[in-house]
């Protein structure tokens, strides 16, 4: 955002005065529910109710129009249906207002009408420089001011340090009063036409009151504006948490290659919020626990962590066990203790109990909660832990005889909590603490989390918080005329794609197209025995199914036999297909198979994939995603985050492969991808063979889709 925008922001959420046109007392009217909202909380600004004849609105004077007040306001909100909207923007922008909430809906959700009804209110906006939250929303609350141009009821909300940026209402009011986190301020875009959640972001990195942003999202506009606010709020310190509504929505636009099936737009998602540092959630409880946690205030006074080690600690050996359990599957490192602090806590425990991490300290410390005390503070001094969860489950069902047996527990957790030199977090693995202890642990300070999965991401996210990925520089590939022009013609089959990816500089398999039976027998000679055989058709993508490949030939009179077979087959599997004839291949031993792509994302344009190819890849469905440009770093990473990995590492005694080769090749796949972004839609390479240490990779298969016209995303 410019200045004259971010100073426009600034008005619209610290209007010190607002004018509420549609304001009403009729019961419904969504301009006297804002009056209502903005009374009730005590807001202390000037409110000017615009009405075209009521002489007062709620006890306060009323004016017919905008253009009648004495002083401009810092922000109007309009409560009218949506064909009335842009001409009070106008008006309000002529006179000098550049902030506004526009609650109506029937703009774009609605179809063609709304979209042409919200492009001209987009124009008006641009036209005079103003922010609008909105259309389609329920407005946004600043706390602390109690300014509530917002048209839901508001329950009594805590105030505190979570910042609740939402395209959706309903999920902005189930989080904003769910009463687990303080709020700083609560926003409603709905269609975000004019400002959207980046805007926001921008304004809360530089908000004192807020330390931690939940962010709900429906899509993401402007990628690279997204990443700017969420990397403002970094700068300031500040974690953002993000739950993407609309997940299962798939994005495969190639469906005829592998690479389109396999990544959803999901997974792009997934992907961009790993390059910026954006902290994903799956759901509304998360993103509370991941959001409840960061902001706590002990948790902010620790400041960042050093070890990214966790000690659990608690009095079951079955609920450590399952703790652990847990711990693996969010990737939460639990290291080995010291041994200075093993023997420490040997000396402490009773025989039985065993000194490690998790630490089961057994009931003895329910008669004993001096050796809980002593416990933590051990394993606070351990150089390898940096943060300690404490595993307690107190159902919310005991009598008050049975919750009494865990007040020692809590009392030496509240103690140590106020003197700890590394953060203590209490996790139940239950949704619910029995009351009195759980009030215990919140008036000392003790955050405490919910739910074994959802509590332990939030403790993930606290020890291992995401930064911005590093994704190595990409090399620079200039488009060859040529080919540009060939991909205007249709789809690359085999033959064809094989000489756009060697005339890249990509390592493709030694072959020959053949059109007869004779000419495919003289070129196996050529290529030396054994070889394969490949029906070559754009239009026949999935070569196996079609009984379109035949491996290990060994002489001429196979090649001829399989020349025959494979046209046969190819012909009764897809009468249609356009067939170019067969290539002739050199059989490629040894290695591992790789599938390695690219496909578009509507979002976030090009991206690649990698993950087990062959036969197997929609069962196996091992595929990760890398946004563009992609480096080396980048590349790495993706690979290491896949399941191939460790087949290319060596599985069971097989040679170790070439891991630099394939790195080589992922990396330029997306350099050429990214060249030739408005020609390719899919580039499908199955398998790629990743040979033995030093050997490198060969593109076995390959499947180039141009991209059509109609289906160029804006800014793609």
């Amino acid at each position: 955002m410019d200045g004259g925008r971010d100073d426009a922001l600034e008005r619209l959420i610290r209007a010190r005065s607002v004018a509420i046109v549609g304001a009403s007392e009729r019961p419904g009217a969504s301009g006297g529910f804002v009056m209502r909202n903005l009374l009730a909380q005590g807001y202390r600004g000037h409110i000017v109710p615009v009405h075209r004849s009521a002489p007062t609105v709620f006890g306060l004077p009323a004016v017919a129009r905008l253009a009648d007040m004495d002083d401009l306001p810092d922000a109007v909100l309009v409560g009218l249906p949506a064909d009335d909207v842009a001409p009070v923007l106008d008006e309000a922008g002529s006179l000098g207002i550049r902030a506004a909430v526009v609650l109506a809906s029937g703009f774009a959700e609605t179809g063609p009408a709304g979209v042409a009804r919200q492009e001209r209110l987009r124009a008006v906006a641009q036209r005079h420089g103003m922010v609008v939250c909105g259309p389609n929303c329920l407005g946004l609350f600043e706390t602390r001011a109690g300014l509530a141009l917002y048209s839901s009821r508001i329950a009594p909300m805590r105030v505190g340090g979570v910042a609740v940026l939402s395209h959706s209402g309903a999920l902005a009011i189930a989080l904003a009063q769910s009463g687990r986190v303080g709020v700083s301020l609560l926003v409603s875009a709905g269609n975000a036409a004019v400002t959207d959640i980046p805007d926001y972001l921008r304004y809360t990195a530089a908000d004192p009151a807020t330390t931690v942003a939940i962010v709900v999202v429906e899509g993401i506009a402007d990628p690279a504006a997204f990443a700017g606010g969420v990397a403002a709020m970094h700068a300031a310190g500040k974690p953002v948490v993000v739950l993407r509504a609309g997940r299962s929505e798939r994005g495969a636009r190639a469906s005829a290659a592998h690479t389109g099936a396999l990544a959803g737009s999901n997974e792009a998602f997934v992907a961009f919020f790993d390059r910026i540092g954006a902290i994903p959630v799956p759901d509304l409880e998360g993103a509370l626990q991941a959001a409840s946690l960061l902001s706590a205030p002990a948790i902010r006074a620790a400041g960042p962590p050093r070890t990214r080690g966790i000690a659990f600690v608690g009095v079951s050996g079955g609920g450590m066990a399952h703790a652990s359990d847990l711990a693996a599957e969010a990737g939460l490192d639990l290291p080995e203790l010291a041994p200075a602090t093993t023997e420490r806590l040997r000396a402490m425990l009773p025989a039985f109990a065993t000194p490690q991490n998790p630490l089961d300290l057994t009931g003895i410390v329910f008669g004993d909660p001096a050796v809980y005390a002593a416990a933590l503070a051990a394993l606070a001094a351990d150089p390898a832990i940096d943060a300690i969860c404490a595993i307690q489950d107190v159902p919310a069902g005991l009598d008050a005889e049975g919750a009494g047996e865990y007040a020692g527990i809590a009392g030496a957790l509240a103690a140590f909590s106020g003197t700890a030199a590394v953060p203590l977090v209490v996790l139940s693995h239950l949704a619910t603490m029995h009351d009195t202890i759980a009030a215990r642990l919140t008036a000392a300070g003790v955050p405490l989390v919910h739910g074994g999965r959802a509590g332990l991401a939030a403790l993930k996210a606290l020890v291992d918080p995401p930064g911005p990925a590093d994704a190595g520089a990409a090399p620079a590939v200039d488009p060859l005329p040529a080919w540009v022009e060939r991909l205007r013609q249709g789809p690359l089959g085999e033959r064809d794609a094989k000489l756009f990816l060697a005339a890249h500089g990509l390592p493709v398999t030694r072959e020959g197209a053949a059109a007869t039976a004779d000419e495919a027998a003289a070129l196996a000679g050529n290529i030396g025995f054994p070889v394969a055989l490949k029906v070559d058709s754009p239009d026949i993508p999935h070569k196996t199914e079609a009984g379109g490949v035949r491996l290990g030939l060994a002489d001429a009179s196979a090649v001829r036999e399989a020349f025959d077979a494979i046209l046969h087959d190819a012909r009764r599997h897809a009468p249609q297909a356009r067939i170019d004839g067969v290539l002739v291949q050199e059989m490629v031993t040894g290695g591992v198979e790789a599938l390695v792509g690219t496909t578009r994302d509507t979002t976030f344009g090009p991206m690649v994939l990698v993950g087990a190819g062959g036969i197997l890849v929609e069962l196996l469905r091992d595929g990760r995603v890398g946004l563009l440009p992609l480096g080396e770093a980048g590349a790495r990473s993706l690979i290491e985050g896949t399941r191939l990995a460790a087949l290319l590492e060596g599985w069971r005694g097989a040679p170790a492969c070439d891991m630099d080769a394939l790195v080589d090749l992922v990396v330029q796949l997306g350099a050429v991808a990214s060249a030739y972004r408005d020609g390719i839609e899919a580039i499908d390479l199955n398998p790629v063979i990743v040979l033995p240490h030093g050997r490198g990779v060969r593109i076995v298969d390959a499947l180039v889709l141009p991209r059509q016209a109609d289906t160029a995303a804006p800014g793609g």
